[in-house]
């Protein structure tokens, strides 16, 4: 049960427009507030600078290239990431975040929306 995301702000970063607007859709009918849906890795860049996600649901290669450094930046500031790819993840993000949590899609909103809740929850009991 994905407790963990009510009143959650949750970015979504996804290139495709249907598996955008599923995961979206998931994310609000679990009480989250989505940040996005984002295509383009510069325009998920600029929102993050205007609000702070709580989390994140990132494809790895956007219509402007891989994601790398808007993982980097969500995974350094403690916001907890969960990947949904076609692809596998850069060998760099593989290397500096091996904990990562990769899906290969296609995935189920679900499952991504219940593995994000969970990486919130252990946020928030490691903070405790």
């Amino acid at each position: 049960m994905s407790l963990g995301l009510e009143g959650a702000k949750i970015l979504i970063a996804e290139d495709n427009m249907m598996v955008a607007l599923d995961l979206s859709m998931e994310m609000e009918d679990l009480g989250a507030e989505v940040i996005g849906p984002f295509a383009r890795v510069e325009d998920a860049l600029v929102a993050i600078r205007l609000s702070k996600p709580d989390g994140a649901i990132l494809d790895v290669n956007l219509l402007d290239g891989y994601v790398t450094p808007l993982a980097e930046q969500l995974i350094d500031a403690d916001v907890p990431v969960v990947f949904c790819t076609g692809v596998s993840l850069p060998v760099e993000l593989q290397d500096k975040y091996p904990e990562a949590q990769v899906f290969i899609k296609p995935t189920a909103s679900r499952a991504l929306a219940d593995a994000l809740a969970h990486k919130l929850d252990e946020k928030i009991k490691r903070s405790e």
